[in-house]
């Protein structure tokens, strides 16, 4: 199971998509700081039902969150290269700095 915890920064405004019935955000985010120089410091993070209004309502962009959920990963080629996309799906999602 791909079950994880990370902390975040959020870096971009949440994009809501609907795919018939279902609505989901998805949220750019950045961890602290990569340890290596050529490693991928960024993720995409899906929430779903009331964690969406709970995002929009407390936070915004800049803050930093705990957040715990599943690590999923979709690869394709097109053609130029081979493309990996990580996403995170979050279970739950705590504020990690409260200023």
């Amino acid at each position: 199971m791909n079950h994880a915890i990370f902390v975040a920064k959020v870096i971009e405004k949440p994009v809501h998509l609907v795919y018939k019935e279902c609505q989901s955000m998805e949220i750019k985010v950045k961890f602290p700081s990569p340890r290596q120089k050529n490693s991928k410091n960024e993720l995409k993070i899906l929430l779903w039902g009331d964690d969406k209004g709970d995002f929009l309502k407390y936070y915004k962009t800049q803050d930093y969150l705990i957040i715990e959920g599943t690590l999923t990963s979709t690869g394709y080629i097109n053609k130029e290269n081979e493309i990996n996309e990580v996403k995170f799906i979050v279970k739950k999602f705590y504020p990690f700095l409260l200023i």
